[in-house]
């Protein structure tokens, strides 16, 4: 009658397969070549906390406006110096452009800040005091992050001053 489920191809001469296989055997077995990866550029083994500037960096002096602009639709009430260089909040909040992008230097009681908010993506150099009364980073892309950071930011300025 029935002999039971028959197994295929169950014999040794059939070359069994890996399970796994890494990108250079995908390589060799199709012999692709991928030209487009070189468009990318080499990777940088430098490491900094925060987006790295090899993804991509704004200038530094159109990021001094914008943070300008957006200083100024928030904090309508208070006076803010803007130089070409450099934009100033009484003592509060400073920003300088720099080489590597917009220096920011905040300085007050009770900072609103926790360590990782200054190693978004678009910070480096972010450093926080212990007491958090003071804060330093350097924004090189503006995104959300940047926008919420200085924001959050003109929010405690005008709650505390």
């Amino acid at each position: 009658m029935s002999e039971g489920p028959s197994k295929k191809d169950d014999s040794p001469s059939t070359p069994k397969k890996g399970l796994g296989r890494g990108l250079g055997d995908l390589l060799a077995q199709h012999d692709t070549d991928l030209p487009f990866l070189g468009a990318y550029g080499a990777a940088s083994d430098a490491y900094e906390e925060g987006l790295p500037t090899s993804v991509g960096q704004d200038v530094p002096g159109e990021l001094l406006k914008v943070i300008a602009r957006h200083l100024r639709s928030i904090l309508t009430d208070v006076i803010i110096s803007i130089e070409d260089d450099c934009i100033q909040v009484a003592d509060y909040f400073t920003a300088k452009i720099t080489e590597s992008g917009v220096d920011l230097t905040i300085n007050a009681e009770n900072l609103p800040l926790v360590p990782s908010d200054l190693t978004s993506p678009g910070f480096i150099g972010g450093s926080l005091a212990k007491d958090r009364s003071s804060a330093e980073v350097t924004i090189i892309q503006w995104g959300i992050e940047s926008r919420r950071l200085l924001s959050r930011l003109c929010e405690h300025y005008t709650l505390t001053e």
